[in-house]
Protein backbone atom coordinates (compact mmCIF):
# COMPACT_ATOMS: atom_id res chain seq x y z
CA UNK A 1 0.00 0.00 0.00
CA UNK A 2 1.14 3.31 -0.58
CA UNK A 3 1.59 6.24 1.77
CA UNK A 4 1.10 9.78 0.61
CA UNK A 5 1.80 12.21 3.19
CA UNK A 6 1.91 10.04 6.04
CA UNK A 7 -1.64 8.69 5.11
CA UNK A 8 -2.93 6.08 3.41
CA UNK A 9 -3.72 6.69 -0.66
CA UNK A 10 -7.09 6.97 -1.40
CA UNK A 11 -7.08 3.91 -3.80
CA UNK A 12 -5.03 1.58 -1.97
CA UNK A 13 -4.46 -1.64 -4.09
CA UNK A 14 -4.79 -4.83 -2.97
CA UNK A 15 -1.49 -7.24 -3.36
CA UNK A 16 -3.64 -10.02 -3.61
CA UNK A 17 -5.74 -9.25 -6.34
CA UNK A 18 -3.86 -10.29 -9.25
CA UNK A 19 -7.06 -10.24 -12.16
CA UNK A 20 -10.15 -7.88 -12.69
CA UNK A 21 -12.08 -7.15 -9.13
CA UNK A 22 -15.27 -7.64 -10.51
CA UNK A 23 -13.59 -11.26 -11.47
CA UNK A 24 -12.55 -12.00 -8.36
CA UNK A 25 -15.59 -10.99 -6.01
CA UNK A 26 -17.64 -12.92 -8.74
CA UNK A 27 -15.87 -16.08 -8.01
CA UNK A 28 -15.83 -15.69 -4.54
CA UNK A 29 -19.27 -15.61 -3.55
CA UNK A 30 -20.09 -17.90 -6.61
CA UNK A 31 -18.74 -20.45 -4.22
CA UNK A 32 -19.39 -19.02 -0.98
CA UNK A 33 -22.87 -17.86 -1.20
CA UNK A 34 -24.81 -20.37 0.71
CA UNK A 35 -23.01 -19.54 3.94
CA UNK A 36 -23.91 -15.79 3.90
CA UNK A 37 -27.38 -16.43 2.97
CA UNK A 38 -27.30 -18.19 6.90
CA UNK A 39 -25.19 -16.23 8.02
CA UNK A 40 -26.94 -13.85 11.10
CA UNK A 41 -24.60 -11.35 10.53
CA UNK A 42 -25.96 -10.62 7.22
CA UNK A 43 -29.56 -12.09 7.90
CA UNK A 44 -30.52 -10.32 11.01
CA UNK A 45 -27.84 -8.32 12.10
CA UNK A 46 -28.88 -5.31 14.00
CA UNK A 47 -27.92 -2.88 11.75
CA UNK A 48 -30.80 -4.01 9.36
CA UNK A 49 -33.26 -2.71 11.57
CA UNK A 50 -31.07 0.46 12.23
CA UNK A 51 -30.71 0.53 8.19
CA UNK A 52 -34.95 0.83 8.10
CA UNK A 53 -35.19 2.76 11.00
CA UNK A 54 -33.74 5.53 9.98
CA UNK A 55 -34.86 5.27 5.84
CA UNK A 56 -37.81 6.61 7.33
CA UNK A 57 -39.29 4.53 4.21
CA UNK A 58 -41.97 5.18 2.56
CA UNK A 59 -45.04 3.15 0.66
CA UNK A 60 -44.52 4.91 -2.95
CA UNK A 61 -40.43 4.48 -3.13
CA UNK A 62 -38.89 2.74 -4.79
CA UNK A 63 -35.34 1.32 -3.85
CA UNK A 64 -32.65 -0.25 -5.25
CA UNK A 65 -30.13 -2.24 -2.88
CA UNK A 66 -27.09 -2.55 -4.52
CA UNK A 67 -24.60 -5.95 -3.63
CA UNK A 68 -27.82 -7.43 -2.40
CA UNK A 69 -26.10 -10.65 -1.80
CA UNK A 70 -28.44 -12.96 -0.82
CA UNK A 71 -31.34 -10.22 -0.46
CA UNK A 72 -31.98 -9.68 3.23
CA UNK A 73 -31.60 -6.53 3.18
CA UNK A 74 -34.36 -6.19 0.34
CA UNK A 75 -36.28 -8.13 2.77
CA UNK A 76 -35.96 -6.22 5.72
CA UNK A 77 -36.88 -3.05 3.59
CA UNK A 78 -39.59 -4.70 1.04
CA UNK A 79 -42.66 -4.65 3.65
CA UNK A 80 -42.61 -0.86 3.83
CA UNK A 81 -41.99 0.29 0.47
CA UNK A 82 -43.66 -0.25 -3.50
CA UNK A 83 -40.37 -2.40 -4.47
CA UNK A 84 -37.08 -2.71 -4.17
CA UNK A 85 -35.07 -4.35 -6.87
CA UNK A 86 -31.66 -5.72 -5.71
CA UNK A 87 -28.41 -6.21 -7.62
CA UNK A 88 -25.34 -8.85 -7.78
CA UNK A 89 -22.40 -9.57 -9.84
CA UNK A 90 -22.66 -12.77 -8.44
CA UNK A 91 -24.83 -15.96 -10.24
CA UNK A 92 -24.53 -18.15 -7.18
CA UNK A 93 -25.87 -14.89 -4.34
CA UNK A 94 -28.58 -13.95 -6.89
CA UNK A 95 -30.17 -17.40 -7.23
CA UNK A 96 -29.61 -17.99 -3.12
CA UNK A 97 -31.71 -14.51 -3.36
CA UNK A 98 -34.32 -15.93 -5.57
CA UNK A 99 -34.77 -18.99 -2.91
CA UNK A 100 -34.96 -16.80 0.17
CA UNK A 101 -37.66 -14.44 -2.01
CA UNK A 102 -39.58 -17.88 -2.64
CA UNK A 103 -40.22 -18.93 0.67
CA UNK A 104 -41.29 -15.00 1.79
CA UNK A 105 -43.96 -14.75 -0.74
CA UNK A 106 -42.85 -11.05 -1.40
CA UNK A 107 -44.81 -10.13 -4.66
CA UNK A 108 -42.52 -6.20 -4.79
CA UNK A 109 -38.99 -7.87 -4.35
CA UNK A 110 -36.91 -8.54 -7.73
CA UNK A 111 -33.31 -9.59 -8.17
CA UNK A 112 -31.14 -9.06 -11.60
CA UNK A 113 -27.62 -9.47 -12.23
CA UNK A 114 -25.80 -5.45 -12.83
CA UNK A 115 -22.34 -4.43 -11.36
CA UNK A 116 -22.19 -1.22 -9.31
CA UNK A 117 -20.38 1.00 -11.30
CA UNK A 118 -22.29 0.20 -14.52
CA UNK A 119 -25.91 0.46 -12.97
CA UNK A 120 -28.92 -0.41 -16.00
CA UNK A 121 -31.37 2.60 -14.40
CA UNK A 122 -33.08 5.20 -15.68
CA UNK A 123 -31.42 8.84 -13.94
CA UNK A 124 -33.65 9.67 -10.57
CA UNK A 125 -35.05 6.37 -10.44
CA UNK A 126 -34.80 5.69 -6.93
CA UNK A 127 -35.94 7.06 -3.67
CA UNK A 128 -33.41 5.04 -1.87
CA UNK A 129 -30.29 3.11 -2.50
CA UNK A 130 -28.64 0.66 -0.23
CA UNK A 131 -25.28 -1.02 0.11
CA UNK A 132 -24.99 -3.34 3.09
CA UNK A 133 -21.22 -5.03 3.57
CA UNK A 134 -20.07 -4.72 0.44
CA UNK A 135 -17.94 -1.42 -0.55
CA UNK A 136 -14.78 -3.29 0.76
CA UNK A 137 -14.96 -5.47 -2.29
CA UNK A 138 -15.30 -2.11 -4.30
CA UNK A 139 -11.49 -0.73 -6.11
CA UNK A 140 -12.90 2.44 -5.69
CA UNK A 141 -15.39 4.23 -4.16
CA UNK A 142 -16.50 7.02 -6.62
CA UNK A 143 -17.67 5.04 -10.02
CA UNK A 144 -20.54 3.21 -8.20
CA UNK A 145 -21.44 6.30 -5.73
CA UNK A 146 -21.50 8.05 -8.95
CA UNK A 147 -24.08 6.01 -10.43
CA UNK A 148 -25.80 5.74 -7.20
CA UNK A 149 -25.95 9.81 -6.81
CA UNK A 150 -27.18 9.07 -10.68
CA UNK A 151 -30.26 6.97 -10.14
CA UNK A 152 -30.99 8.70 -7.10
CA UNK A 153 -34.10 10.97 -7.54
CA UNK A 154 -33.26 14.74 -6.50
CA UNK A 155 -34.75 14.28 -2.67
CA UNK A 156 -33.57 10.42 -2.14
CA UNK A 157 -30.81 9.00 -0.19
CA UNK A 158 -28.34 6.41 0.10
CA UNK A 159 -27.54 4.40 2.73
CA UNK A 160 -24.44 2.65 3.19
CA UNK A 161 -23.80 -0.23 5.77
CA UNK A 162 -19.69 -1.86 6.07
CA UNK A 163 -16.72 -2.30 8.04
CA UNK A 164 -14.79 0.66 7.91
CA UNK A 165 -10.99 1.12 8.67
CA UNK A 166 -9.65 3.27 11.50
CA UNK A 167 -7.79 5.99 10.39
CA UNK A 168 -4.83 5.04 11.95
CA UNK A 169 -2.19 3.82 9.37
CA UNK A 170 -0.45 0.83 10.93
CA UNK A 171 -4.02 -0.41 12.13
CA UNK A 172 -5.62 0.16 8.89
CA UNK A 173 -2.72 -1.81 6.72
CA UNK A 174 -3.59 -4.78 9.78
CA UNK A 175 -6.77 -4.94 9.43
CA UNK A 176 -6.80 -5.04 5.65
CA UNK A 177 -4.17 -7.43 5.18
CA UNK A 178 -5.87 -10.12 7.12
CA UNK A 179 -9.14 -9.29 5.16
CA UNK A 180 -6.78 -10.06 2.13
CA UNK A 181 -5.52 -13.20 3.03
CA UNK A 182 -8.73 -14.62 4.09
CA UNK A 183 -10.45 -13.44 1.32
CA UNK A 184 -9.19 -12.32 -2.25
CA UNK A 185 -11.98 -10.13 -3.12
CA UNK A 186 -10.96 -7.65 0.02
CA UNK A 187 -9.70 -4.85 -1.42
CA UNK A 188 -9.98 -2.07 1.25
CA UNK A 189 -12.32 -1.17 4.49
CA UNK A 190 -12.30 2.31 3.70
CA UNK A 191 -12.20 4.67 6.05
CA UNK A 192 -14.93 7.49 7.17
CA UNK A 193 -12.26 10.17 5.57
CA UNK A 194 -12.74 8.31 2.62
CA UNK A 195 -16.24 7.63 2.49
CA UNK A 196 -16.88 11.56 3.11
CA UNK A 197 -14.33 12.30 0.45
CA UNK A 198 -15.72 10.03 -2.40
CA UNK A 199 -19.33 11.13 -1.44
CA UNK A 200 -18.78 14.61 -2.01
CA UNK A 201 -17.08 14.40 -4.73
CA UNK A 202 -20.11 13.19 -6.80
CA UNK A 203 -21.91 15.86 -5.21
CA UNK A 204 -23.74 14.42 -2.12
CA UNK A 205 -23.76 15.35 1.67
CA UNK A 206 -21.83 12.97 4.10
CA UNK A 207 -23.59 11.65 7.33
CA UNK A 208 -22.52 8.90 10.18
CA UNK A 209 -25.89 7.89 11.96
CA UNK A 210 -24.27 5.36 13.45
CA UNK A 211 -20.99 3.01 14.62
CA UNK A 212 -20.22 0.12 16.46
CA UNK A 213 -17.90 -2.78 17.43
CA UNK A 214 -18.43 -5.87 15.38
CA UNK A 215 -17.48 -9.06 17.54
CA UNK A 216 -15.66 -11.83 14.75
CA UNK A 217 -15.49 -15.52 15.23
CA UNK A 218 -11.91 -16.61 13.95
CA UNK A 219 -13.42 -19.46 12.71
CA UNK A 220 -17.13 -18.72 11.72
CA UNK A 221 -14.91 -15.69 9.94
CA UNK A 222 -13.34 -18.39 7.68
CA UNK A 223 -14.70 -21.11 7.26
CA UNK A 224 -17.96 -18.96 5.37
CA UNK A 225 -15.54 -17.60 3.14
CA UNK A 226 -13.88 -20.67 2.32
CA UNK A 227 -10.46 -19.49 3.77
CA UNK A 228 -7.82 -22.79 2.73
CA UNK A 229 -5.87 -24.24 5.41
CA UNK A 230 -2.80 -22.57 4.52
CA UNK A 231 -4.11 -19.22 4.73
CA UNK A 232 -5.72 -19.96 7.99
CA UNK A 233 -2.58 -21.03 9.38
CA UNK A 234 -1.01 -17.85 8.21
CA UNK A 235 -3.58 -15.77 9.48
CA UNK A 236 -3.23 -17.07 12.95
CA UNK A 237 0.58 -16.33 12.75
CA UNK A 238 -0.07 -13.19 11.86
CA UNK A 239 -3.35 -12.39 14.76
CA UNK A 240 -0.69 -13.85 17.36
CA UNK A 241 2.57 -12.02 16.13
CA UNK A 242 0.60 -8.70 16.03
CA UNK A 243 1.93 -5.27 17.87
CA UNK A 244 0.43 -5.25 21.21
CA UNK A 245 -1.28 -2.07 20.40
CA UNK A 246 -2.79 -3.61 17.83
CA UNK A 247 -4.07 -6.76 19.92
CA UNK A 248 -5.33 -4.67 22.00
CA UNK A 249 -7.49 -2.20 19.74
CA UNK A 250 -9.12 -5.48 18.08
CA UNK A 251 -9.53 -6.62 21.60
CA UNK A 252 -7.84 -10.11 20.57
CA UNK A 253 -8.77 -12.85 22.66
CA UNK A 254 -7.56 -17.04 22.74
CA UNK A 255 -9.84 -18.21 25.36
CA UNK A 256 -12.40 -20.83 24.41
CA UNK A 257 -12.29 -19.24 20.94
CA UNK A 258 -10.24 -16.61 19.11
CA UNK A 259 -12.08 -13.77 18.67
CA UNK A 260 -11.47 -10.33 17.97
CA UNK A 261 -13.34 -7.38 16.59
CA UNK A 262 -13.52 -5.02 13.89
CA UNK A 263 -15.05 -1.63 12.90
CA UNK A 264 -18.85 -0.93 11.30
CA UNK A 265 -20.83 2.21 10.51
CA UNK A 266 -23.84 3.43 8.66
CA UNK A 267 -23.66 5.90 6.58
CA UNK A 268 -25.82 8.53 4.76
CA UNK A 269 -25.33 10.28 1.42
CA UNK A 270 -27.94 13.12 -0.04
CA UNK A 271 -27.58 14.88 -3.22
CA UNK A 272 -26.46 18.34 -2.20
CA UNK A 273 -29.46 20.00 -3.73
CA UNK A 274 -31.98 17.79 -1.17
CA UNK A 275 -33.02 18.78 2.69
CA UNK A 276 -31.99 15.69 4.47
CA UNK A 277 -34.26 13.39 5.73
CA UNK A 278 -35.51 13.81 8.85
Amino acid sequence: MNRTNGKIAEKPLSPLCTMNQEEVTRQQFDRTASAYSTAPLFRRGQDLQWLVEVAHPSSDWQVLDVGCGAGHTAFALAPFVQQVIGIDLSAGMLAEAERNLSDRGLRNVGFQSAIATALPFANQQFDLVTCRFVAHHFSALEPALAEIHRVLKPDGQFLAVDVISPEDYELAHFINRIEQLRDPSHYWEWQLSQWHNAIASVGMNFEVLQQWRLPIDFEDWVTRQQTPPAAVTQLEECLDHAPLAVQQALGMTRTLRRTFQLWAALMRGVPVSARSPL
